[in-house]
């Protein structure tokens, strides 16, 4: 029981420093996908630029992909749960599977698998995927579902769109520039958009990577309470036994004085 406990113990300490870890990586990547999104309005509003709009636009006899943000380790309830559900539901749509706990779903459908913990390092490969679709104008919509966290007693399943994508207006941002493109404009378009996408994924698996360790730290809490009740529990039914034992050898030895 000390193994299991001192288990316990690692895995809630380090489920508090990366809730508030996660939190700040959120924070950063909004700011980079604000910037991402004003660059964007900029250019496809541009009065000077002619480009192909279509590009913003879903195709809607294209594919519709899902993202689901699941997790690698233990200890966190039923976080994968609605995940698994949804993946199994959502059957005619192609989709990218990130943490362990999910890859082993057999689908024809997954497109690409990746580990939680290697989510920063294999992120590239989800941004070149959708930079495929988006540019040769084969998808629908993109969406992704995971674990929003609001706060520690409020982590809710949610699904957001992030294609079509919604740019926003900026009343500060000036429209009439002349441009000097030296490439496609639609491609730069379609890398923008992609990258704007891949920053708000990175947004929402630091949120789900938030709610997986509240998830994780209430759990262990309350694993560790238990624990600490089983302790108790053995350590008054050791005394009871050592009182008892006790308690036999005195009638014993009284017995014996007795003959």
């Amino acid at each position: 029981m000390a193994n299991i406990k001192n288990i316990v113990k690692v895995m809630n300490f380090h489920s508090l420093v990366r809730v508030d870890k996660a939190k700040r990586e959120a924070n950063k990547y909004s700011g980079v996908e604000d910037s991402l999104c004003r660059i964007l309005y900029q250019i496809t509003n541009n009065t000077n630029l002619k480009l192909d709009k279509k590009i913003l636009l879903q195709n809607e006899e294209g594919i519709n992909l899902d993202i689901y943000m699941g997790n690698d380790l233990g200890f966190c309830g039923d976080f994968n749960y609605k995940l698994q559900k949804q993946l199994k539901e959502n059957k005619n749509n192609y989709k990218i599977v990130i943490g362990k706990k999910l890859s082993s779903i057999d689908d024809d459908k997954i497109l690409l698998k990746i580990e939680k913990r290697r989510f920063l390092d294999d992120y590239y490969k989800i941004d070149n995927l959708i930079k495929e679709y988006v540019y040769n104008k084969k998808v629908n919509e993109i969406n992704v579902y995971y674990n929003h966290y609001y706060n520690v007693n409020d982590i809710k399943f949610e699904k957001r769109r992030m294609f079509p994508i919604d740019i926003g207006t900026y009343d500060d941002v000036d429209l009439n520039v002349d441009f000097v493109i030296e490439t496609d404009v639609n491609e730069l378009i379609s890398n923008i958009i992609s990258r704007t996408i891949c920053y708000q994924i990175k947004i929402f698996e630091s949120n789900s990577f938030a709610s997986e360790n509240v998830m994780r730290e209430k759990i262990t809490n309350e694993s560790l309470d238990k624990l600490n009740k089983l302790e108790e529990e053995k350590r008054i039914h050791d005394l009871k036994e050592k009182k008892e034992e006790s308690f036999r050898k005195q009638i014993n030895n009284y017995k014996n004085t007795m003959r």
